[in-house]
């Protein structure tokens, strides 16, 4: 027996606050996860994008690094270099596992709709290293003494200089040339 006084369940309208409390509650968890979901796909396209911008970095340091000057029999290019870009050799991997020697143009150029720097090999390869700039130039290290001698243009010679300087924006890379020859 209950006394008269008590009450056994519960009434319409505490069911129905309390679904109410949990529709809110459920509404939050949802932006919530939507929320993290949206922040992981960022993550991951930063990731991307960074991971791009490493191996594009790489390429470049590899490129420069085995860049040669001796010129090719039937070819008189040599490294050249302007503001806007350089040509030289270098030996470039090809599927097969090995190296071949390449020409190799490094430029600005504009490429769907924006500035990019990119780096053109003679197997066919083309890699946008940076994308979305305003402004860029290359200079060319010839001596590294006394804060080093920087120049605007490398005319076609015997030797490469010591490093070529990429200004973006006015920032500067410094890429070291490899033997130089």
């Amino acid at each position: 027996m209950t006394p008269r006084g008590t009450r056994a369940g519960f009434t319409l309208v505490e069911v129905m606050v309390a679904l109410v409390v949990m529709g809110v509650v459920l509404v939050g968890a949802r932006t919530m996860l939507g929320q993290i979901a949206g922040d992981a796909d960022r993550i991951t396209a930063a990731s991307a994008e960074a991971d791009r911008e490493a191996n594009a970095d790489l390429l470049l340091r590899t490129a420069a690094g085995r860049l040669e000057v001796v010129p090719v029999p039937g070819q008189e290019i040599r490294f050249e270099g302007e503001p806007r870009g350089a040509r030289f050799h270098t030996w470039c991997e090809v599927p097969d596992g090995w190296l071949e020697r390449c020409e190799a143009s490094l430029g600005f150029i504009e490429l769907e709709g924006e500035n990019a720097l990119a780096l053109r090999l003679s197997t066919g390869e083309m890699v946008a290293l940076r994308r979305g700039f305003q402004s860029g130039e290359m200079t060319y290290l010839r001596d590294a003494a006394s804060g080093g001698s920087w120049v605007r243009r490398w005319g076609a010679s015997i030797t490469a200089p010591i490093a070529f300087g990429i200004v973006i924006d006015g920032d500067t890379s410094i890429i070291r040339i490899g033997e130089r020859g």
